[in-house]
């Protein structure tokens, strides 16, 4: 169980209209129906990660007497209020369990204070990699084999061994693999002058990696000759 501190986030609600005890009556009402509602944000900034947030609301308590811990997947918030001391005066006490969903870091839970009255506990999503663009590095090797005894096989297996990606007019910095998820792509470009006259050479190659083939481990390789295969293990049977 660990302790979360409780950040204050002071912004008012009007400059307008004086607090009636009518107004934080419904005021207090609506909020404690909307602090039910889970949402999930989207980072407005590029690679940050989407967030998971939800707000609560406690009246009547001050800041140093809210205590919010994360504990078994939940965030618990515990507020308590003395007025007078332990032994002759009023004891008020206010308990929220909120339970933190699937695919949320609960490990990087914080809570902070919006105003006198709502707090916002939030966390960032856990990173799927499946949704992540990865750069495969091209590995130049002697032969292209079978890969027998490195129990590889060409990600490509329903053609023949021999079928093969000739990319020798592209050198190897010019040959691009990445992969999504199990989406593989293959690119190459290259621009050259030829006798006053600008060449250029592109290659775009797009497949899916079959069922039974561990594509999280993909590996591209490259011969002398120029010659690309797309190779990766075997997936384990769970």
């Amino acid at each position: 169980m660990s302790m979360l501190p409780v950040f204050y986030d002071y912004s008012p609600v009007s400059a307008f209209y004086p607090a009636m005890p009518i107004r934080n009556m419904l005021t207090s009402m609506l909020n404690d129906e909307l602090a039910l509602l889970p949402q999930v944000t989207v980072a407005p900034r590029r690679n940050l990660p989407a967030r998971w947030s939800q707000s609560f609301h406690l009246d009547n308590y001050n800041p140093d007497e809210v205590k919010v811990n994360v504990e078994d997947g939940c965030v618990r918030i515990h507020a308590r209020h003395v007025r007078g001391d332990e032994e002759n005066g009023e004891v008020r006490e206010t308990k929220r369990c909120i339970k933190i969903p699937e695919g949320v870091d609960a490990s990087k839970v914080h809570c902070k204070m919006l105003n006198d009255h709502t707090y916002l506990v939030e966390a960032p999503l856990l990173r799927n990699e499946d949704e992540e663009e990865m750069e495969v590095q091209v590995e130049s090797v002697p032969a292209i084999t079978d890969g027998k005894k490195e129990d590889m096989q060409l990600v490509e297996s329903s053609k023949p061994y021999e079928t093969k990606l000739d990319l020798s007019v592209f050198e190897p910095d010019h040959i691009t693999v990445k992969r999504r998820g199990n989406l593989v792509s293959v690119s190459a470009d290259h621009s050259r002058e030829e006798d006053g006259v600008k060449v250029s050479r592109s290659f775009r190659r797009e497949f899916t990696v079959p069922e039974g083939v561990d594509y999280k481990h993909i590996k591209c390789v490259r011969d002398p000759k120029g010659h690309v295969a797309i190779m990766a293990p075997t997936a384990d049977k769970k």
